[in-house]
């Protein structure tokens, strides 16, 4: 069995430690002379421990959320509206009445593909920077026109 030297046990040198010249150190070599040096097994008892008893599982972020056309399609409704905005769906049904334009425009592209009539109305980038309150997912690769590869480059699209 092997024998760990604790802290007061431990001899060490007086002079620094000679560090060969040779470009090529040896990473396990380096390791082991550090290890030497510090007891990795009395310094993690000392500490306490940065990780807490159990893990908490993380909240889904909504851009991890994969949302189909099919599936926007059925939140169309004044208190149900989903609409896509360059591959991005949002749920837009408690910002109805507070749209400067009004509400019936929206409705008009409720669970539908708005990415034109979004564009096309000359929104700001804040408009479009706005929009991330909203945001409950994208669509799936095979569905987007915009964030793929060989999709349409738009210069303007928001990150």
């Amino acid at each position: 069995m092997a024998k760990v030297q604790s802290s007061h046990e431990m001899n060490l040198p007086s002079k620094p430690l000679a560090v060969p010249q040779n470009k090529d150190l040896d990473l396990v070599a380096l390791t082991m002379a550090a290890l030497r040096l510090v007891n990795p097994w009395t310094a993690a008892a000392a500490e306490p421990s940065a990780w807490p008893s159990r893990p908490e599982p993380e909240e889904p972020q909504p851009r991890d959320r994969v949302i189909t056309l099919a599936e926007v399609s059925q939140h169309d409704t004044p208190r149900d509206c989903w609409v896509v905005i360059y591959d991005r769906v949002y749920d837009i049904s408690t910002f109805l009445d507070e749209h400067p334009g009004g509400g019936d425009i929206m409705l008009e592209y409720a669970g539908q593909d708005a990415s034109t009539a979004f564009r096309s109305s000359g929104h700001s980038r804040m408009a479009a920077k706005a929009l991330d309150r909203f945001l409950v997912g994208e669509l799936p690769m095979n569905e987007r026109m915009y964030r793929r590869p060989g999709g349409i480059r738009l210069s303007d699209i928001p990150e």
